[in-house]
This record gives structure tokens, sequence and C-alpha cells, in this order.
């Protein structure tokens, strides 16, 4: 399949380049790039500079000052956001196609324009030691940050891209200023469009804006080549945290030398899927680690091929010296033509779920233009995957998983500090729903742009379903669907859907389980035979049952270290006390340590109420082939289950109360949680407009606490509910010190909220975002399958998603301000601090 032969690539006579692939649909992806990134800093290697100077982007630029940046994108209905890498700097935005313009207009001020405000400058200096901070505390980035210094000794790549906290802190304007000058240039610079945008109207707007960027600071500075290493290296470092963890890795070539694919089949036997020979072995059958990934990680300097994996602390040694033998295992050839075939068909599988996002395109072309000067390198890359056979992939194992060139990190528990036009957009494609002879309602969303086909299989399960004593049982069950059926075991049954390079997961949540499938339609049927065997005859053995519930207790007591994971949980315990809702959907440790297998079993068979089940199949199918479809799935279901009933609604308190975690962290939780709205009420709406109100760069909260006054990197307002009244909780991340600060700013936000309402100018913006993200749900068929059994499990209609967006574009402002203000004037509420140091609640 040749998707990037239509890459348009148009040349500016300064050096910069524009690369422009249409596509249909309602939306475009505007990305441009810098290639200069944080092994670039020379003298200041260690101080973060691309990144802060990212960060200062959003500060003010000639043409839109101040915060008018973010503004002027919010009020279109879009997004934009930023990432700073290693090599490049990308700044990128989502909106609608008739904005193209428009957001032409904001990126390319933003890199050619920008203004450093002193006062703004120093703000945002506080804000990025905030988010320095939050990586500190993070277990799994310290490892990641450990293990790049163990195996780069003098390129630039050991250094973290945000830098560290001491040299941060000294940076100045003026070093910004010059960093600026001398590597923010149009010959550094290129374009991305992905969408329903004409290739030389792009090429013309953007040499309007800077085709007169003048060329300057031409030279690259040479970066020091890492010696070739020639022994194991290790280190380790203490974290306060129950669980151990453990990285190793070597290093690989640049991201376009011919044996990446190669790499990539073999780091996807190690253990990027659950079927995976490491997760299997080590995980699953010697049960050693509790989450173990692999991973390859490409940049044109350089790479890594490891492994990641987490342990209960008395198990790392062994887990450590059993990695050590599977991969010298490896290392002598032990591989077979049926694995290097699973993971070329599962690669192949998600390259063409790649190819379902504008975002995901553009990824897949900014990635080959940075590593080679070439749009369509994933096309050849895909090429050559297809023609590999397992002595490409022994050769390369041989030559890579050499001993000497390990490099491992453990973190130990304990403290420590010509003109083309776009081809007109196809139809949307609509719902259509029908029900089996036993009343099970079946749902097609028929999609043939792609050869891929979609379950969505909706079950009435989750939290609100559990009794008092069983809290978190929905969550285990849906652990286990997957580990092994009477007829086949665990590892039989990963091997054979990564055969059909299968995309299965079960998700439980609050209010539902939703299991996704997802597989190219050719082994569509293949898979679905598969997963009828697990759902006809799931085993629930015993040793599958305490594998799952110790690892959901080892993660919720990984959760309790959290301050901002384990505020939530008490503020929601505080908010709904023994309603489901309370519990949440990770149940608590006395809760799980009390479940038993034959519970597992009955909940999981009670689960079939036919009234209550939802087979939806989404892509390049007929309603007639997902009929048959859903008869092979309910074949063999015993269906005759009583009705569920839904317990009583949540009882809130009336009264203010406080609640306080101390945690051992640089960082403080500040939570104050109210009740919030059910997914089933009429308003709903509203809320989804306060939700985009009360996120992102330009709302409100985000300027009081991270603008005006830099207290932290983080901020927001989560929404949860679904049958019952959920809550609306809002957070902020920030030291021990500014926490009472940050609490009083959160108050005074919610009390704004609860008189005043939104703006018009705030109102009309977080209108356009809802009605914007509501129109793109129904252009992945994943998301819209997804959407439309969870509104029929609600009581709503199929169609629900394709109407959503007018529905929202016709709430009035007072309707909406109403409804917030009836929610938000509410004395049932609920603070917590969660850290070192915390204020007294």
């Amino acid at each position: 399949m040749k998707f990037y032969r239509d890459v348009v690539t148009f040349h500016y006579e300064n050096g910069m380049r524009l690369h422009v692939l249409p596509q249909p649909g309602t939306a475009v992806e505007v990305e441009c790039f810098i290639r200069t990134g944080s092994i670039h800093e020379g003298r200041h290697l260690g101080c973060g500079l691309s990144h802060f100077l990212e960060h200062m982007m959003f500060q003010g630029c000639r043409d839109y000052p101040g915060t008018a940046v973010s503004d002027t994108i919010d009020r279109l209905g879009g997004t934009m956001n930023a990432y700073t890498s290693y090599d490049h700097t990308a700044y990128h935005a989502t909106v609608a196609a008739k904005h193209l313009g428009t957001a032409v207009k904001v990126l390319g001020s933003m890199v050619r324009y920008p203004e450093f405000p002193e006062a703004r400058f120093r703000a945002e200096r506080e804000v990025i030691l905030r988010e320095r901070e939050l990586g500190v505390d993070n277990p799994s980035r310290r490892l990641f940050e450990a293990l790049n210094q163990e195996l780069f000794k003098i390129h630039p790549m050991r250094h973290p891209i945000i830098g560290y906290r001491e040299l941060i802190a000294g940076v100045s304007k003026e070093m910004m200023e010059t960093y600026y000058r001398e590597r923010y240039t149009p010959g550094r610079c290129f374009w991305i469009i992905v969408g329903d945008v004409v290739p030389e109207q792009a090429y013309e707007e953007i040499g309007a804006l800077l085709g007169d960027w003048p060329a300057a600071h031409l030279a690259e500075a040479l970066l020091p080549e890492e010696p070739v290493q020639c022994a194991p290296r290790s280190s380790s470092f203490r974290f306060a945290d129950p669980l151990a963890r453990l990285a190793t890795a070597v290093r690989i070539p640049e991201a376009s030398h011919p044996d990446i694919p190669a790499l990539d089949v073999l780091a996807g036997i190690f253990g990027m899927g659950d079927g995976s020979r490491l997760v299997r072995v080590l995980e699953l059958e010697q049960k050693l680690a509790i989450d173990l990934r692999s991973f390859c990680y490409t940049q044109p300097c350089g790479g890594l091929l490891g492994i990641g994996c987490t342990a209960a602390p008395g198990k790392l040694n062994k887990l450590q010296s059993a990695l050590k033998r599977e991969l010298e295992k490896i290392r002598k050839g032990d591989l077979t033509q049926a694995e290097v075939e699973r993971e070329k068909t599962q690669q192949t599988a998600d390259h063409l779920r790649q190819l379902r996002g504008l975002r995901e395109i553009a990824a897949d072309i900014a990635g080959g233009v940075i590593a080679n000067d070439a749009p369509a390198l994933s096309d050849l890359y895909m090429e050559k995957l297809a023609k590999l056979d397992v002595d490409d992939i022994r050769r390369v194992a041989a030559t890579y998983l050499d001993e000497n060139s390990f490099a491992t990190v453990t973190q130990l528990t304990g403290k420590e500090s010509a003109r083309i036009h776009s081809a007109p957009a196809p139809k949307p494609p609509r719902p259509e729903t029908s029900r089996l002879g036993n009343g099970a309602r079946v749902l097609t969303l028929t999609d043939r742009r792609l050869p891929m086909i979609d379950l969505a299989l909706l079950l009435p399960a989750g939290t609100i379903f559990e009794a008092p004593a069983q809290g978190g049982l929905s969550g285990l069950v849906a652990d286990l669907i997957t580990a092994g059926t009477k007829y086949h075991n665990e590892t039989e049954i990963l091997r054979r859907l990564d055969g059909c390079g299968a995309d299965l997961s079960v998700n439980s949540g609050l209010n539902s389980w939703v299991l996704e499938l997802n597989a190219p339609r050719a082994k569509f049927k293949k898979a679905l035979e598969i997963l009828a065997e697990i759902l006809h005859a799931p085993a629930f053995g015993p040793e599958e049952f305490e594998r799952e519930r110790y690892n959901r207790l080892e993660l919720l007591r990984s959760r309790a270290q959290s301050p901002r994971a384990a505020a939530q949980d008490l503020a929601r315990r505080l908010l709904f006390g023994s309603h489901p809702y309370g519990w949440g959907v990770n149940g608590t440790e006395q809760q799980l340590a009390a479940l038993t297998p034959e519970q597992a079993h009955e909940f999981y068979r009670s689960r079939w109420t036919p009234s209550r089940v939802v087979f939806g199949f989404g892509g390049d199918c007929s309603a007639e082939k997902t009929r048959e479809f859903a008869e092979l799935l309910a074949g063999g279901i015993d269906w005759n289950q009583p009705e569920i009933e839904l317990p009583p609604e949540p009882v809130f308190q009336h009264g203010f109360r406080s609640g306080a975690l101390p945690i051992e962290r640089e960082q403080t939780a500040v939570i104050r949680a109210l009740p919030g709205i059910s997914g089933c009420d009429r308003r709903y709406p509203a809320f989804e407009i306060l939700n985009q109100a009360t996120n992102g760069l330009a709302s409100q909260l985000f300027r009081s606490i991270r603008e005006d006054n830099a207290l932290a990197y983080t901020t927001g307002m989560q929404m949860s509910g679904g049958f019952h009244r959920g809550s609306l909780m809002f957070h902020v991340i920030t030291t021990a010190e500014q926490a009472e600060v940050a609490d009083r700013l959160i108050a005074a936000e919610i009390d704004r909220l609860a008189t005043e309402g939104l703006r018009e100018e705030e109102f009309l913006a977080a209108r356009e975002g809802a009605a914007f993200a509501a129109a793109r749900l129904t252009e992945s068929v994943g998301s819209a399958l997804t959407a439309s059994v969870l509104s029929l499990h609600y009581g709503r209609p199929a169609e629900e998603s394709w109407l959503h967006e007018a529905e929202l574009r016709a709430c009035p402002r007072d309707s909406v301000n109403e409804t917030i203000r009836d929610f938000m004037d509410n004395t049932a509420a609920v603070r917590v601090f969660a850290g070192r140091d915390i204020p007294t609640a």
C-alpha cells in the first residue's frame, strides 16, 4: 500500500519546506517543526533551553500578544499544543478545514515573531520547575533518565530534554533570545499539513507569511560520536514506592538505518503485546514481573532497544536473572518463523490503525522527514517489514544483543532523594441497529476506507454493578477474561490473536465493560472465533485469579503513594460514602483481598442479560455480515440471566469536609470535588461545555493558577458519572508551600462559576471546542462505534454522536450558566491535600 505517494513537497528559497497530504474529512492538522532540540544547546546543555523556548512561544508574539495564541485557536473550536524532543521542536494545531489560514498564521507568527515578556519569562520558569519536579516524582521517568545516562556517556542524549532543576533556575532571558536567534531559522523549519487542504493554497499562505524570513546561522555544530560500549553497565537508585523497577537496553542505529524494521519486530517479540515472549515467560508463567513492556526508540542520532518492567521488591533479582537468560536464548537464535509472522502481522495492523487519524498521519510523515528528508519513508519501511523472515531477525538479535552492549538500571524501594484538489469528503457512516432473537442489540457502522473491522461489545458491568463487599471485582474479572479458556491456556490464546494481527482489550469503567477487538478484514473472522472461545468458556483459573488480584493490589499500593491519585481516591470516598462510586473502578485493598474465583465467575456469568448487551461492529463490513458475527459470539452464551438492577442514587452529605494524606513527594496535590451530573441527564451538554472551558491553555483556571501565579505545571477539572450523578474534581499539583494558595484559587474559580457562570467570550470558545470535538468523534470508526454502543447503553439513540454537534451549538449561554450555577452552588463539597508537609485539613 502506497499511502504516502500523494504527499506534495514544496521548497522555499530561504530553505523552508512544506509537505502536504490531502485527506477527506472536516479537519486539518497543521504542524510546524524546527530542527532543534535538547542536544543542540551547546554550552548550555542541561538548561532545557529548547523546552523552555517552546513554553515561551505561547506567551505572545507580534500578531498575537499575551495569551492570544491559544485563545485564537480555542475560539475556533480547535486544539493546539507543542512538544520538544532531543533533536526537534514541534508546534501543532487541529482545526476545522475552513480555519487553515488562521492556524498557519498563528503557528507562523509564533516561530518567527515571538516576544519574551520579562514577567511571563519569570513566571514560566517557575512553571517549568514544577514540571521538572513532576518528573522527579515519577519513578518510571527517573528510571528512563538513569538508563539514558548509562547508555550515553558523552553524547547530549544523556541529558533530560527538560533539563536539570539547578540549571533551569539559572536560565536568563538573554540566553533564551540568543538561542532562539541562532536555532530558529527557515533552513531548520518545515511544515506538515494533513487533511481537507489544497496544497498550493497552503504553500501560498505559508509563503506569504514566512517566505521573506531571512536565512541565517546555517552552520551546525558537530555532535560527539558515542564510543562503542565494550562492557555491561549498571546502576541503581532508591525511590519511595512499593514497587521495584528495572530497565535494560542497548544502543541501536539512527532511524533511517536498514536494520530498524527488523529491530522493531525483535522488540515486538520481546514484549510489546500480551502474547509476546517475555510477557508470557516472565509475567504470566514465572510471575516475576507485574508489568513488562519492550521499546524500540529511534532518533536520527541513534536510539534504544530495551525492556522496562515493574516487580515486587523481593522478586527483582530473580527477574533480572531470568530476563538475562531469555535475552541470551534469543541472541543465540531461539526464534521461530511463526513468532516473526505474528509480529509482522501485528505491526502491519498497528500501521493501518495509525492511518485513521490526521495527527498520526502527520507524525508518520514528520518521522520520515526528520530521519532522512523522506516524507514517504513509512511506505518504504512497510515494504521492508513485509520481506523480513526469521533469519533477518536472528541476524539482528545476534548483532545487537551482545551482553557487553547492555546497560541496566534498577529502581529499589525506599527513600532517596501542480494544483491538487482534495477529493470530496465521503459522507460519514451512520449506524444501523437490529436485534438478535433473544433481544440483544446489534449495531453496524460500515466504513470501507480501510480493510479493517472493529468490534465494540458492551456488557452491563463496572463499578455501579458491584456489591458493597465486592469493590474492584468488575476490573479484576475484566483482566481475567483473556487469561485462558477451558480449551487453551493464556499463552496460546494470546499467540493466536497476535497471529491475526488482532488488538483486543477489555475496559472496565464505572458503568460498563467495553470489549474492543480490531483486526484486518482478512483475519477478522479468525480473530472473532478466538474471541468466541474466550467468551463462551473462560477458565477463571485460580492461579490466574491470584496473579491478577496480586497485581491489582500492588498497583493500588503504588497508587496510594501518588499525591494526585491518592487525593482523588480520598475525595471520592468523602463525596460518595458507601455508594459504589465511592470506591471507584479500583476498589479498595480490603475489598480486593476478600474476592474469590467463585465470585468472579458468577459476576461474569450474570452479565449476559439480553436487554442490556450491545454488539457493535464497524469498518469494512455489512449489516448482514455483522449479524452473522454477532450470532457467532452469542451462540455459546447462557442468556437465561435475571434483569440487572441499579443501586440507589448516591446521597451527598451536606456540609464542607476536608481530608489530608501525608505522602513523601516533592509535589502536593490539591483537590476540590463537588457532586456532578448523570450521563443520562438532558442537561449534560452544559457540562461538556464547562469541561472544555475549565481545561486547556486558555481556561480561566489555567490562567489563574499557572499564568498569573506560576503555582503549577498542571491544573484542570475532571468529570465522572454515568447512570448516577458523578463528580466534578478540580485539581492542582503544586508545592507544599503553595498548596493553600492554590486551594484558595480553585475555590475562587468555583465561586465565580457559581455566581457569574461563563463569560460570553469564554462560553463561545468552549461551546465551539465541545462541538468540534463532537464532530470529530464520528470520523474515527473505533471511537464512533464505542460512542454508539455507550449511547444505547444509557438509553439514548445510537445516532446521538452524529446529532450531538448541532445539539451543542444550539445551547444558549443563559441555559448553560443556569445549569452550572445549580451544580456549583452546592454545600456537599470536599477538599483534599496530599503530599509532603501538607496543610492541616
